[in-house]
């Protein structure tokens, strides 16, 4: 298409500022020179010693690889990848002399390949692959020239050609801590509202009437307790007994009295212990309880034999909140202190075949002495 000479006028001021910051241009911005540097390093330092010698060149034979061709230095070789990587990344030159800043590469032989760390001067930054085989050399270079000019991790520079074997390999350690087997005592009141049996001296007989009752049955729990430093996870199967029924003879004749008869649950919680070294130490914790509740209710009169009680549960989830204290640590039995809250998640609802029923939230608290094995 043809432009008429007098449309481009205008534009004719342009090109000398075009010229100054094109390529070669008086104000192009000057390539910042990079000085590359590999180094090999030896575990074995003290060349004087014979065995010293011996064992320095093992190091340099372990070096030498069946993925390159015969004689080949992979030190020399890897110097000079990461020259060519550098000089064609755009306002980088690789040269010898007159640096600017400095690419550093160390290799620790390893049995079969060598760990890299690789530093940039320009950014401070430094990179380390954990292990490094001579087939990768390409790929390591290439990745380590765009982690360390543009000061990004090497773990970001991956692509499908350039996969390293250390990208895939994890190295992962679990502490072991100690396992214990634990076993508590003590009592875990808890109350509601239940239908109870209440004297009317102006009638002289008994009612039924919805009151709060507290409880205080004889509670146990025993299980497992991994201890991991500050931390301890601990898993208790739980049982509590009721040990109070009132008499059925204290109840209308119509029953629906309801008591209290005990619970069963299996404990999750998990612990943090304030002093994880010292020979005593509090600890609190937070967990749940999957809990199963059962209450006596008392039948009619004529449902009364040979059995006057007949057994309801209910159940569901609790959240508990612990702490306590142990002492005795150093010793193979330990002991220990524990306190809890346990707030149900759920409503106690159940009902018999007779009426008596129960509709009620049905908290608890326990105090007990543990000992741990």
């Amino acid at each position: 298409m043809f432009v008429p000479k007098v449309l481009l006028r205008p534009f004719y001021f342009l090109l000398p500022a075009a010229f100054l910051v094109a390529p070669g241009g008086a104000f192009a911005r000057e390539p910042v020179k990079v000085c590359v540097q590999v180094k090999l390093v030896s575990a074995r330092q003290d060349r004087q010693k014979p065995l010293a010698k011996k064992l320095l060149k093992k190091d340099k034979k372990s070096i030498v690889s069946q993925d390159l061709p015969s004689g080949l230095d992979p030190v020399a070789y890897l110097k000079r990848l990461l020259e060519y990587f550098v000089t064609h990344e755009k306002g980088f030159s690789a040269v010898q002399e007159g640096c600017d800043q400095h690419l550093d590469v160390e290799l620790y032989p390893l049995e079969k390949g060598w760990t890299a760390f690789a530093r940039y001067s320009g950014h401070s930054r430094e990179e380390r692959v954990d292990r490094l085989y001579s087939s990768e050399l390409v790929a390591f270079a290439e990745r380590a020239v765009v982690a360390l000019l543009y000061d990004k991790p090497i773990s970001t520079t991956i692509k499908r050609d350039n996969v390293l074997t250390a990208d895939s390999i994890k190295s992962r350690r679990t502490v072991k801590g100690s396992h214990h087997f634990v076993f508590d005592i003590g009592s875990r009141p808890r109350g509601g509202i239940l239908p109870t049996s209440v004297f009317r001296k102006d009638e002289d007989k008994y009612r039924i009437k919805n009151s709060t009752k507290l409880f205080w049955p004889m509670h146990m729990s025993m299980g497992y307790l991994a201890k991991f430093e500050a931390w301890g996870i601990e898993t208790l199967g739980t049982i509590s007994i009721g040990t109070y029924k009132l008499s059925a003879d204290k109840t209308p004749q119509k029953g629906g009295h309801v008591d209290y008869g005990g619970d069963a649950g299996l404990s999750l919680h998990m612990l943090y212990y304030f002093d994880p070294r010292g020979l005593t130490s509090a600890f609190i914790g937070a967990g749940s309880t999957f809990e199963l509740i059962w209450f006596s209710s008392v039948k009619p009169y004529t449902k009364r034999d040979p059995d006057p009680r007949t057994t309801i549960f209910a159940g569901g989830l609790t959240a508990d909140l612990i702490a306590g204290y142990e002492f005795m640590r150093a010793n193979a039995a330990q002991f220990r202190l524990v306190a809890g809250v346990h707030l149900p998640t759920y409503i106690a609802q159940c009902e018999d075949k007779y009426g008596a029923s129960v509709n009620t939230w049905f908290p608890a608290v326990s105090l007990g002495l543990g000992v741990i094995f």
